[in-house]
């Protein structure tokens, strides 16, 4: 009798398990799934780090950018996904330094450094009959990243001033393929990315900006852009001006968490 009752039991069970992940409105029955997939007109949000960042996160000699990217996701069709990434970092510091030693130079200095990165996006989802959620896309990283740092160095009534500023454009494309596997009844998905993208830095020469107050009141401005150019086999370069670039290509591998939201 027991033995009856326990297979009677898991009989039931089986079939509201099959019931639970084969009932959906958009695909053939009798199809396993675990969980609804987003249609047209449905949104969400996902948060990928990446290996990279996990690396440059245990690295204690790199300023970690902040929080991995945050994506904005919105279905405009079963299959189709447009997509932005935003990710921004801000880090300032200050130091000040007053000597009591007689003819000693007093500092003062600020430093601040702000990195901002928007990823647009698109992404093609295939056959929403597959137990796991196959897409490609492409994307095209803009942004850009200023370091701008506050010198001042007093001497009795002598003052210089030594102002430095560091900007650089940022522009990259890339492609990939991922999969996800829904968890819950649409809510939550998680997944891997991975794909290939090149990126290119613009600009990075230093704009130093000095300006002498002597002991009469008097000011005397230059301006001087400066490059560490050791990639090159060289040394510090000082000239009128410097253009430079940079470009990077490679591949890498995000864990995706996403969140969906019903639109109707």
């Amino acid at each position: 009798m027991k033995k009856i009752l326990l297979f009677t039991m898991i009989a039931l069970f089986s079939l509201s398990t099959f019931a639970q992940l084969s009932t959906r409105e958009n695909v053939d029955p009798y199809v396993f799934k675990t969980g609804t997939r987003p249609e047209k007109g449905d949104i969400g949000f996902w948060i990928g780090p990446s290996i990279t960042e996990f690396i440059r996160m245990a690295d204690k000699d790199f300023n970690w950018r902040g929080m991995p990217m945050l994506n904005f996701k919105f279905y405009t069709s079963d299959k189709a996904v447009i997509r932005l990434g935003l990710q921004i970092y801000n880090e300032s510091k200050g130091l000040t330094v007053k000597e009591r030693v007689p003819d000693s130079v007093d500092t003062k200095q600020t430093y601040s450094k702000t990195y901002f990165m928007l990823t647009p996006g698109i992404e093609y989802h295939f056959t929403p009959k597959n137990l796991c959620d196959v897409y490609i896309g492409a994307n095209i990283p803009i942004g850009a990243s200023s370091e701008i740092t506050k010198d001042c160095f007093t001497m009795g009534k002598d003052k210089l001033y030594h102002n430095t500023s560091r900007n650089q454009f940022l522009l990259g494309i890339g492609a990939f393929i991922g999969f996800q596997f829904f968890v819950a009844d649409l809510p939550l998905a998680i997944g891997i990315e991975t794909g290939l993208g090149g990126f290119g830095k613009f600009g990075g020469a230093v704009k130093n900006v000095y300006n002498e107050k002597n002991a009469k009141g008097d000011y005397e401005k230059k301006t001087m852009y400066t490059y560490n150019d050791n990639e090159f086999g060289g040394g510090l370069i000082q000239a009128k001006k410097i253009g430079t670039n940079k470009f990077e290509f490679g591949y890498d591998v995000r864990i995706t968490f996403s969140y969906y939201f019903r639109t109707k």
